[in-house]
């Protein structure tokens, strides 16, 4: 096995680096969820703060509930006209002052339980249907939304999972909303995809193959072990620099909060290629031509 070790003493410096950096997070206010005829404020609540906990999960945001928010009520109180508040300019230029970067609403459409008889006992299942809706406050447009349907027929969420009923309403309840955490994570690498380089010190090769090696992203990312990223290597063509996807890197070990270990787990040729061309550039060639790499979800075919 030929494995590539570079300066210990550089990658310490670099490390010590990127530990240093602030990671400055967006501020996300959260809204009152609304309901849909049928639904109970109760159930409600209990959507809205299962997308709360799946937010604060992946440590993307600085969260502000709306229960909470101090700097809000005290802006809200000065905006006291009902009138004023509902108009949406006003309303942008109170979430601005109080410095918010994000709103996220939420609507709960369905929360039904349905029964059944099997082996002799009632058992429980959850339709679950609610969408998320997230909107810029400086420029008040909506950034991204989604609609999860967790039902039989649904296209939305993970439907599978309803399969698996209760023996109560209640727990068939929580199993819905249960679901909710990875329609989060799922949400956010599609809209919102983590992205960072890959550090080009300490890697490791294994017959032109890259096996492993470090990223820029940790802990206070929100990165955990198991995310997988895309690996986006440059191209300079008229004068233009493009990124396309050469592989993907599974997070083994998280570090610190600024660096993550990965292992190679599709594209390792071309993850070395990539690298080794990297490291013909010259430094200023390096700093425009980085080796990115974007959150993504697992692979499901080979390169």
């Amino acid at each position: 096995m030929l494995k590539i070790v570079l300066s210990v003493a550089l990658f310490c410096v670099v490390a010590i680096a990127v530990q240093a950096q602030e990671v400055k997070k967006p501020r996300l206010y959260v809204e009152y969820f609304t309901e849909a005829n049928g639904v109970s404020k109760a159930d409600g609540d209990k959507v809205r703060q299962a997308v709360i906990d799946a937010l604060s999960k992946t440590k993307r945001f600085e969260l502000v509930d709306r229960d909470v928010e101090s700097s809000l009520k005290k802006e809200e109180e000065r905006r006291s006209d009902e009138k004023a508040m509902g108009d949406e300019k006003a309303r942008t230029q109170t979430m601005s002052a109080a410095a918010h970067d994000y709103i996220l609403s939420g609507n709960v459409l369905g929360c039904s339980v349905k029964s059944e008889q099997k082996d002799g006992k009632t058992m429980y299942t959850c339709v679950l249907n609610y969408s998320v809706t997230l909107t810029e406050v400086t420029t008040s447009t909506t950034v991204a939304t989604k609609a999860f349907d967790h039902s039989p027929s649904g296209i939305g969420g993970t439907v599978g999972k309803l399969l698996d009923m209760s023996d109560s309403k209640e727990k068939a309840i929580a199993s819905a909303v249960n679901m909710i955490s990875s329609d989060i994570q799922d949400f956010l690498i599609k809209e919102f995809p983590l992205e960072g380089t890959v550090i080009p010190l300490d890697y490791e090769v294994k017959k032109d193959k890259l096996v492993k090696c470090y990223i820029d992203l940790g802990a206070e990312h929100g990165v955990k072990k198991g995310d997988y990223f895309s690996v986006l290597s440059p191209s300079v063509r008229a004068g233009r620099t493009t990124y396309s996807e050469v592989g993907r890197l599974r997070v083994e070990e998280v570090v610190d909060g600024t660096m993550s270990q990965c292992k190679v787990v599709q594209g390792d040729k071309r993850v070395f290629a990539a690298m080794e061309s990297f490291q013909a550039l010259d430094e200023a060639a390096q700093k425009k031509q980085a080796l990115k790499i974007k959150s993504t979800v697992a692979p499901l075919l080979s390169f």
